[in-house]
């Protein structure tokens, strides 16, 4: 079975850094990023997260792409995106990925380009659960961490995916 080939924004790899998720998350597809988000992701070193990050780049578990600059320009005219979103997305169509993305302005630009994107830190939490790689009570847990690190979910979706983990068998 192949891996699915994933290109993650900042937000993503810093809260499955932070709780300890970013091995077993990269375990299961070929990771990709982008330079401005390496940059965001691990230019200070006071974070752990950071060198976690920094580390899995400089081991060839994430890898860096550079996306055309034609795709990036035209996705940079919605001003709802930043260039490091643009990036990932630009990446996500050239390298046939999915963008793992939790900022939602930004997965709609990619809906209009046909570009595939996943709702970023909770995909890969719930597909960490799917794959038998964590517990879904463990994952209500890291659910729990991240947003106490500063994971901003409104209300409703942090709802939704807490009623959704206790669905999952133990």
């Amino acid at each position: 079975m192949t891996k699915p080939r994933h290109v993650f924004d900042s937000t993503p790899l810093i809260y499955l850094a932070k709780t300890s998720l970013l091995e077993a998350a990269l375990e299961s597809c070929e990771a990709y990023t982008t330079k401005p988000v390496m940059k965001e992701t691990t230019e200070n070193t006071d974070y752990p997260d950071a060198i976690t990050i920094k580390d899995s780049i400089e081991r060839g578990q994430i890898k860096i792409h550079s996306p055309g600059k034609a795709k990036v320009k035209a996705l940079t005219r919605h001003p709802e995106i930043h260039l490091g979103e643009a990036e990932v997305l630009a990446s996500a169509e050239e390298l046939g990925a999915y963008a793992i993305i939790d900022d939602k302005e930004a997965r709609s630009v990619a809906e209009l380009y046909n570009i595939r994107a996943h709702p970023g830190t909770l995909y890969i939490l719930f597909r960490l659960v799917a794959t038998g790689k964590l517990e879904a009570e463990a994952a209500e847990k890291k659910l729990d961490q991240m947003v106490n690190a500063g994971l901003y979910l409104d209300p409703r979706t942090l709802i939704s995916a807490k009623n959704k983990l206790t669905k999952y068998p133990p």
